[in-house]
């Protein structure tokens, strides 16, 4: 078996597992791209043709694996997986081959089976990423890359409204989820044995057309489900493997890739939506797969790169070797346009490579063909050591010992010497350059462990103690340090005690939480002390002074507040002044007149008596007693009765009112505005009151004879005398006809 052989053979391996993740959207009914190996260069690339199997035009010229070609919905671009480095990629193309770039960053997962949006905008695509086949989506630009499904998933494809996508599990049945990954439900359910695969959503997004295959994959049969899941309905008959379905634009026939016998190559078909007969798309020879339908018409005109083509199989790029491995070169160079005149590499292809040395190499070759035309491709590849990588573990340090709370730095770090294979992993209880955690006391152990691109395995131990050395910490707030409270004062004691271990005791001159004793005055010290569960011991002191500053208070029994008092009523003072129990005592206690003398009473009107005390300390009270000094006044004499009693009168007659004030106050009396004469029971009709006052010092009386008018004939009034004590006295008087 020749070496073309071969390598068409693991081509072909290669295949086998992919599938298209393509999504058809309504449109014109355009080209059909697909992958194919017909270029015999044992590798496979892209090709469109003719929705009618025409004008089959290549776009892809590579020495690697192309395939999964799937239309953006313009029918402007085709996204499709390479095999670059060891791992597929995701890249984008225009749809005559050009501009051919990956997406994202190469790395060390696989990305697969892209699927556009309906709006072009994003791309979904199955990744290993994070471990595990699962559902990733990204822009168009491979910006906003993120992870759609938890579980395994496979062939993910958007539904044409860009609300869900389908996708396969690879236990059976196909799922339908939300585009952000929620939402998942079970769409199909196979007989056991079976297994569903390759969803692909009809244009309008009523149905979805999958691929459902025995265990071996050696039968397979295209299928049709409403989005609900129901109405599942046959389109092939299952006796040979049809796989990949893909939907015209226009949701009339579906095109996918059947391998008609066992050990034949795989051919596209195209078949009716609603089943019936399958009709040849391409004809037989090549194994043509992954088929895409678009809405793109125009024709691409794509041409062979013109510099010769090198093709480099041995040693694969990005390939991993044991170290002392038997592996020959093997490599070719070919022209679409020329001839090759010479294909050189550093080694003739057919000799061993050297893996004497570890670590990572380049081989390249270089072609040259009749023109003069150049071209070189490099791989590289790596040769495994077998040396394991050191660790210096810095921080924490064998054996040392750290202060509980103290800011430790972890610093380690893991190299695997010159010519290793490098650091695939160096990590460790915490991250170099964390913080070691020192909040408990105890003894501990810190591990780094460092594996190499070759898998080889080291680790680094450091058993270190965290020790408790500082004394708690006691805040003291009540009583606080310098404080001064008053004689009396309502304080509650308030501290407490920290430790960065445990607090064992914390005891303070009376316990917190109870009051203060402020019963005395003098200047005092509390107390505290704490200690921890390591015996460190700590005290804490505040100094506080109880002081008298609450002024005496003062006691005013005579005069009363609010009280009267006659005119030269004899009145004695009556008050007292005191000091709160244990206070500095009643310095001075200060009246109007000294306790026990004459309150003056000597003329009517209002008047305040006033009281000042202060104490030793200087704190100082004041208090008022207001009260009123009036006549004596005992009513009017005979014959004027007392008020309601209405007293009989003519009208025009003076009336003579007597009355006694206990001796002679002088004529001015009355008050400002009196007397008036009001007609009863009519507030309203007031008017000033006119006569004579006279005084018959023989008799100690008073007479005021107020004058009446003859037009009061029949009515009732009242006469309203207001002295100048503020005292008002009233008659009633009836005036007949």
């Amino acid at each position: 078996m020749n070496a073309r052989l071969l390598v068409l053979l693991a081509v072909i391996v290669a295949l086998l597992p992919a599938g298209s993740a393509n999504a058809s959207f309504p449109g014109a009914v355009g080209r059909i791209a697909f992958t194919s190996d017909r270029a015999g260069s044992g590798t496979s690339d892209i090709y469109s043709a003719a929705p009618d199997g025409t004008d089959v035009k290549r776009l892809t010229w590579t020495d690697t694996f192309e395939q999964e070609p799937t239309w953006s919905p313009d029918g402007s671009r085709l996204a499709y997986e390479t095999w670059v480095e060891g791992h597929n990629r995701v890249f984008v193309m225009s749809q005559d081959g050009t501009d051919q770039h990956v997406v994202l960053p190469l790395g060390g997962s696989d990305d697969m089976q892209p699927s556009w949006s309906p709006d072009g905008t994003q791309i979904a695509f199955a990744s290993t990423r994070g471990g595990g086949w699962k559902i990733w989506a990204m822009n168009a630009d491979g910006s906003n890359l993120r992870q759609l499904s938890s579980t395994f998933l496979s062939h993910p494809v958007w539904s044409p409204d860009g609300s869900r996508l389908a996708a396969t599990t690879g236990n059976g049945p196909i799922v339908v989820f939300d585009t952000d990954g929620t939402h998942e439900r079970q769409l199909t359910a196979p007989e056991s044995g079976r297994y569903d695969e390759f969803p692909e959503w009809s244009p309008d997004g009523s149905k979805i057309a999958f691929a459902e295959r025995t265990f071996g994959g050696t039968e397979s049969a295209l299928y049709t489900i409403n989005a609900d899941g129901t109405g599942k309905q046959a389109l092939t008959g299952g006796a040979v493997a049809d796989y990949s379905p893909s939907w015209s634009p226009d949701g009339t026939r579906i095109v996918f890739r059947r391998r008609p016998s066992t050990g034949g190559s795989f051919q596209l078909f195209t078949v009716a939506a609603a089943g019936g007969d399958a009709i040849p798309f391409l004809g037989p020879g090549a194994n043509d797969m992954g088929p895409s339908w678009g809405s793109s018409t125009v024709s691409p005109a794509s041409s062979p790169p013109q510099a010769p083509q090198v093709h480099i199989l041995s040693p694969s790029n990005g390939g991993l070797y044991w170290f002392g491995l038997q592996v020959p070169a093997f490599y070719t160079c070919s022209s679409y346009v020329s001839v090759v005149v010479s294909c050189t590499g550093p080694l003739p292809s057919g000799a061993m490579l050297d893996f004497s040395l570890t670590g990572t190499r380049s081989f390249s070759v270089t072609a040259v063909d009749a023109e003069g035309r150049h071209a070189t491709s490099t791989v590289t590849y790596t040769v495994f050591d077998i040396t394991p990588p050191t660790i210096e573990l810095r921080t924490p340090a064998d054996g040392a010992t750290y202060e509980l709370g103290s800011h430790v730095e972890v610093s380690y770090d893991c190299s695997d010497g010159a010519g290793g294979s490098g650091i695939r992993y160096c990590g460790g209880s915490l991250p170099s350059g964390a913080p070691l955690d020192t909040r408990r006391a105890g003894s501990f152990t810190f591990l780094v462990y460092a594996l190499d691109g070759t898998g080889n395995f080291s680790t680094a131990t450091a058993h270190y103690d965290v020790v408790d050395r500082t004394a708690p910490t006691i805040t003291l707030r009540a009583p606080a340090d310098g404080a001064t409270y008053g004689l009396g004062d309502d304080v509650t004691v308030a501290f407490t005690c920290s430790d960065g271990g445990s607090v064992q005791s914390c005891t303070g001159t009376s316990p917190n939480g109870t009051k203060l004793d402020t019963s005395r005055l003098g200047s005092f010290a509390f107390q505290v002390t704490a200690a921890d569960a390591a015996g460190n011991a700590s005290a804490g002191t505040a100094s506080y002074r109880i002081a008298d500053r609450t002024a005496p208070s003062i006691t005013i029994r005579t005069p009363a507040d609010g009280s009267a008092y006659i005119l030269d009523q004899a009145v004695a003072a009556d008050y007292a002044c005191n000091d709160q129990p244990g206070g500095t005592g009643v310095a001075l206690c200060l009246g109007s007149v000294p306790a026990g003398a004459a309150v003056d009473t000597a003329s009517v009107g209002g008047r305040t008596f006033r009281i000042t005390a202060t104490d030793g300390a200087g704190n100082t009270a004041r208090a008022t007693s207001s009260y009123v000094v009036i006549y004596d006044f005992s009513g009017f004499f005979n014959p004027v009765a007392p008020f309601p009693t209405a007293n009989p009168a003519k009208p025009g007659e003076a009336i003579p009112l007597k009355f006694s004030l206990r001796g002679n106050r002088g004529s001015d009396l009355f008050a400002v505005g009196s007397p008036t004469w009001t007609a009863c029971d009519a507030a309203a009709d007031t008017n000033p009151a006119t006569g004579t006052l006279s005084y018959n010092a023989s008799l100690d009386r008073y007479t005021f004879l107020v004058a009446t008018d003859k037009s009061w004939a029949g009515t009732c009034r009242d006469l309203t005398l207001t002295l100048r004590d503020g005292t008002v006295h009233r008659a009633r008087f009836t005036f007949g006809k």
